[in-house]
């Protein structure tokens, strides 16, 4: 993103998980989550609202709860959007 002259926020990497999930690359866009914080880009809800949603598109239950348990560790809360995709991913891993 940088490259190409666009600042590196929690905005454009919000859209870039977020783009990586409806790809169904939930590793890669795990990878940007990490990279953001690397960077020291805060994360947000909607940060780890895209996240999680990718993992359930992955059917990752187990990382998208763990995601979760990492958004209440850094006091991020959670909203509807999150309860529903961390669900949705639990009943896609056979975990409902």
């Amino acid at each position: 993103m940088q490259a190409q002259g666009i600042p590196a926020d929690t905005i454009t990497y919000n859209a870039a998980i977020s783009a990586c999930g409806k790809g169904g690359q939930w590793q890669w866009a795990l990878q940007l989550m990490e990279h953001m914080q690397a960077q020291g880009i805060p994360s947000n809800t909607i940060t780890y609202n895209a996240a999680i949603s990718a993992c359930e598109k992955g059917g990752q239950w187990k990382r998208a709860l763990q995601l979760m348990d990492d958004m209440q560790a850094q006091g991020i809360p959670a909203n509807t959007i999150t309860y529903s995709a961390a669900i949705s991913a639990c009943e896609k891993g056979g975990q409902w």
